[in-house]
């Protein structure tokens, strides 16, 4: 079997470095630079890896048949250059685990610490360069270079290097960088497996696995070297035992991992799947809207506007002695004029207010926007105030939901509360984003609500109540009687948000 594969050396190496290029070029294709998932982030380290891994796996082809037409000092050149790539391409990969844990965890990792692995690769290149001028003049036994022209000469000038490189480049990078994306793609097929597809899940898990055994075989196992393990194990020996050079074995590795990343990339072909509905939904949703406040134009503000006039040609008609009924006939005309105006409001909000508009989505201009609405139909004192975190953009929906909910509580002030003051505050930490609202009005007893209101204020708050559980949030209201009233709305933002 040895006899074979050294037969066939030219299609081993061939076949190595393009399980590694196909896996770099199969990502690099897929477009992820609109994606919101983390794994979208750290996979361009990973295709860099695979292209540049492939270039120098093919090194070893490349370079001992070059050698029979270049001088020995050019062919030296090359070996080094080819071992820099080496050092270059594992630094990827340890990149691609750094970021990749970074990602998963939902943790921002310190900008000295993203420096790592080029911290890590430039310690190995001075290492490279100490041990190797300590072990002389050592020259590694067989290889994995293809046995033609002058590649022997050219390792007998630097096979040190090339040696104790090609170990510690495995040890210092290769080896924690194949851990890291094992770990990483582990916890990224825990994140998304009540999302994704089974076969997404499954991929992720394989990857994780072959990752984990290219450790071994890519991290652990080099080229011979005078000092433990690399003089016992390494790849030498274990093709001695074995009777497969280790290129073999690492191939399997590296094909396993390109099959199973390709498989999980339709991850992101779901997230397409996903916008696209959504926007699909979107634009039904706005559809609905306009008919809706079309319906309520030309139907329901009509007929109160009859009704109206109605009513004024009956209050018209009654005598002067009718002083009562024409003053109830009164109030119900300055109901239903506050009625229309309610209905031309949401007619507008429904119209104007976007999925797509920045300001619509933003929580701090919804709750702003319903205050001073508030504040120029009355002479009521307004105080606003925004503290903690910065506050993240919603989704269309709850963005909707919240700004029904302040309408509500502002309204709920303007009819009922004959306040003089009202303070606002909004704050976002924690992932918690809390709204209050506190009036110094008339107040009332949550157990017992005022008569002649009863029905629209009970109406009004329990509507408030069913939109916060939408939201995911919790509504407390505080009052008694002469003391006014306070509103407390308090919802998670992580799955409400989106990022800006």
């Amino acid at each position: 079997m040895a006899e074979l594969f050294e037969a066939n050396r030219v299609i081993v190496l061939s076949v190595y470095g393009q399980v590694f290029f196909v896996l770099g070029l199969a990502i690099a294709l897929q477009s992820l630079k609109r994606s919101d998932l983390p794994l979208a982030r750290s996979l361009p380290w990973l295709a860099g890896f695979g292209i540049v891994h492939g270039f120098h796996e093919w090194g070893y082809l490349f370079v001992p048949i070059q050698s029979g037409y270049l001088p020995l000092p050019a062919t030296e050149a090359l070996l080094v250059v080819q071992l820099a790539i080496k050092g270059i391409s594992f630094a990827l990969l340890l990149q691609f685990g750094v970021e990749l844990i970074a990602g998963v965890t939902r943790r921002p990792i310190l900008p000295r610490l993203r420096l790592l692995p080029l911290a890590t690769l430039a310690a190995w290149a001075g290492a490279t360069l100490i041990v190797s001028a300590a072990v002389g003049s050592f020259v590694p036994q067989g290889g994995a270079w293809l046995q033609q022209g002058r590649i022997g000469e050219a390792l007998a000038a630097v096979g040190a290097p090339v040696a104790v490189g090609d170990v510690l480049a495995r040890w210092m990078l290769a080896l924690p960088g194949s851990l890291l994306a094992a770990w990483g793609l582990l916890a990224t097929a825990r994140g998304v497996a009540s999302a994704a597809r089974p076969p997404v899940v499954t991929g992720l898990r394989i990857a994780a696995v072959a990752f984990a055994a290219y450790a071994v075989l890519g991290g652990l196992i080099a080229l011979p070297a005078p000092f433990a393990p690399a003089s016992w194990l390494n790849a030498a020996s274990l093709e001695r035992s074995a009777g497969v050079p280790v290129e073999v074995l690492r191939s399997v590795a590296g094909l396993v991992i390109a099959v199973a990343i390709i498989l999980a990339l339709d991850l992101f072909e779901q997230e397409t799947d996903r916008a696209l509905a959504e926007a699909r939904r979107r634009e039904l949703l706005a559809r609905e809207r306009e008919r809706i406040g079309r319906d309520l134009h030309d139907g329901i503000i009509q007929s109160i506007y009859a009704a109206g006039l109605h009513l004024e040609e009956a209050s018209a008609a009654l005598g002067p002695e009718a002083e009562a009924p024409r003053g109830r006939i009164s109030t119900v005309l300055a109901e239903l004029e506050r009625i229309g105006t309610e209905i031309r409001r949401t007619i507008f909000a429904l119209r104007t207010s976007s999925p797509e508009d920045a300001a619509g989505l933003d929580a701090e201009a919804i709750v702003r926007g319903a205050a001073e609405e508030l504040r120029a139909n009355t002479l009521v004192a307004l105080e606003t105030a925004v503290s903690g975190e910065a506050i993240p953009q919603l989704s269309p929906e709850a963005a909707d939901e919240l700004r029904q909910l302040a309408h509500e509580a502002f309204s709920n002030i303007l009819r009922h509360a004959h306040a003089r003051h009202v303070r606002v505050h909004l704050q976002h930490s924690g992932g918690e984003l809390r709204l209050e609202i506190a009036d110094d009005g008339i107040g009332f007893d949550p157990g017992a609500l005022p008569t002649g209101h009863s029905g629209q204020a009970a109406q009004g708050l329990a509507n408030m109540r069913h939109r916060a559980e939408v939201l995911g949030g919790h509504l407390g209201v505080q009052s008694a009687l002469g003391q006014g009233t306070t509103i407390r709305l308090t919802m998670a933002t992580t799955a409400l948000s989106r990022p800006r």
